[in-house]
């Protein structure tokens, strides 16, 4: 699944190629991917809008169209918005066209994309959006509000993490890599973090974060940027994918284990257990 750093990617991609431009054809093909309102109204509401920006929040696209309309967009697992379209591209399901020329294409192989055009007073129809969580790389995300977040909450670390009520934007590959970076195990119970940790691993979330944005994102597969290209943070990760191989840090296998129904991959060396953890 596209994270936050993968869809700021997009959108830094996007932004300067839309910004201005109005929208002048809407076309679906996938019922699906329109969550609110319906299908003919969505594209009644798009047709003849002109973007104002685009920006970020969380893992979601925000297009903002003239008038109060807002354009939300998640991509899920395997969504795609470019502007180019590989040869061959068999997943396409939405496309966008625009008055200057740009056409941009929602393609989507697994299909669990969704797309709201929303006005003020029917935020009721965006369900998770509605309850994000600070930003990452904001000032309310610091140690004081993870210390509150996991205060009396035992729960996985790792799972906490991927909470977007907690963090906003955050998913399986920054979490591991930003664990890692901070020394914690992923299964430590979030009210075992000390003031100290939770003030190392918000300092670790921010430095992965800002490394993988400047990395373009992550490809292992499906993930392209608005402009079709390829992440190019998959060879820095430390942990994530890399079960089995050694740590680069101390040279003990990394493993692998299941937390909180995700896939974690660790370094039990680095990154240990801890007393309080065992005698839970």
């Amino acid at each position: 699944m596209p994270e936050l750093p993968e869809v700021e990617t997009i959108v830094s991609d996007l932004a300067p190629l839309l910004t201005g431009a109005r929208i002048i054809r809407v076309q679906v093909w996938d019922p699906r991917l329109v969550h609110f309102p319906g299908a003919e109204d969505f594209n009644r509401r798009l047709t003849g809008r002109i973007i104002r920006g685009m920006r970020r929040r969380g893992k979601y696209v925000v297009i903002e169209p003239d008038q109060g309309l807002t354009w939300l967009v998640h991509l899920r697992m395997t969504g795609r918005l470019l502007t180019k379209l590989e040869p061959g591209e068999r997943h396409l399901r939405a496309q966008f066209t625009m008055d200057n020329g740009i056409c941009l294409s929602y393609c989507d192989l697994r299909r669990f994309g969704d797309m709201w055009a929303f006005f003020p007073g029917e935020e009721e129809h965006l369900g998770g959006f509605q309850t994000l969580g600070p930003e990452p790389l904001g000032t309310e995300f610091n140690p004081d509000w993870l210390l509150a977040a996991f205060a009396d909450r035992k729960a996985a670390v790792k799972a906490l993490l991927l909470n977007q009520r907690i963090v906003a934007g955050l998913g399986n590959i920054y979490a591991d890599e930003a664990l890692f970076l901070a020394g914690i195990h992923p299964a430590r119970p979030g009210c075992s973090l000390t003031p100290v940790e939770c003030g190392t691993l918000a300092e670790s979330v921010k430095t992965v974060i800002r490394g993988a944005i400047s990395g373009r994102g992550t490809t292992f597969r499906d993930y392209r940027s608005g402009l079709g290209t390829r992440g190019n943070y998959q060879q820095r990760l430390q942990v994530y994918g890399r079960a089995g191989e050694p740590c680069a840090r101390c040279g003990e296998t990394l493993e692998r284990m299941r937390v909180g129904g995700r896939t974690s991959v660790f370094c039990p060396q680095c990154q240990l257990l801890g007393r309080q953890t065992q005698e839970a």
